[in-house]
């Protein structure tokens, strides 16, 4: 007949264990923190360059659109004065 295997350890080696493993998951969580600030912080500056890209692009329409204003006045007072409709000064 088969006699059952008995194991014995005793109970600080089995909490020495317990307790290895706890710190193991510890440091996985710490990891893990540090991991999702370092996130955080990219999101953060991130965030302000595309502000910063948002303000560049208004500001570079608002000046496309003086150009193009610019443009069609100058080319409609060509066209009035080559029609005569302003006279020479």
């Amino acid at each position: 007949m088969n006699e059952p295997v008995t194991v014995t350890y005793s109970i600080e080696e089995v909490l020495k264990g317990i307790e290895d493993k706890f710190k193991k998951i510890d440091d996985k969580l710490d990891t893990i923190q540090k991991d999702l600030t370092d996130l955080k912080v990219g999101q953060a500056r991130l965030e302000e360059k595309v502000d910063g890209l948002g303000k560049r692009l208004d500001y570079q329409e608002f000046i496309n659109r003086g150009v193009i204003i610019g443009l069609i006045v100058a080319l409609l007072g060509g066209l009035a004065k080559m029609f005569g409709w302003i006279g020479n000064p």
